[in-house]
């Protein structure tokens, strides 16, 4: 778990995850297309250790075009993401959810209309 405290991503939970070997930050996004929104190796240019503890670490992660965000990282998952410095790979796509979104609805005003049926 990342958790960003200041900068350009402004507040908030993140997660390092891992897929087909990319290393790349995600932040959920319930009411959008996509299920996460996804920063890969491509816009990370450095990251930096700033203080160390026991239980986190504060490091201060670079993006590309002078942005950066300072947050507390598990000391486990420090590697994970400083191997994002030396990749530029693309993080994959997360699965489009547009599909589910409109079968929710049908489906909603489905049982809206059996229920007014049978009221």
């Amino acid at each position: 778990m990342i958790r960003v405290i200041t900068g350009h991503l402004a507040c908030g939970r993140w997660r390092l995850k891992e897929e087909d070997g990319i290393f790349f930050m995600s932040h959920p996004q319930p009411f959008s297309r996509r299920s996460e929104y996804r920063l890969g190796p491509d816009q990370v240019t450095a990251v930096e250790v700033e203080e160390k503890e026991s239980k986190q670490t504060l490091v201060k992660i670079t993006f590309q075009e002078d942005r950066y965000c300072r947050a507390y990282i598990d000391p486990a998952e420090l590697a994970g993401l400083k191997s994002m410095v030396d990749s530029t790979q693309v993080p994959p796509l997360s699965k489009n959810q547009t599909q589910s979104w409109i079968n929710g609805l049908f489906a909603f005003f489905i049982i809206c209309i059996l229920f007014e049926l049978f009221k």
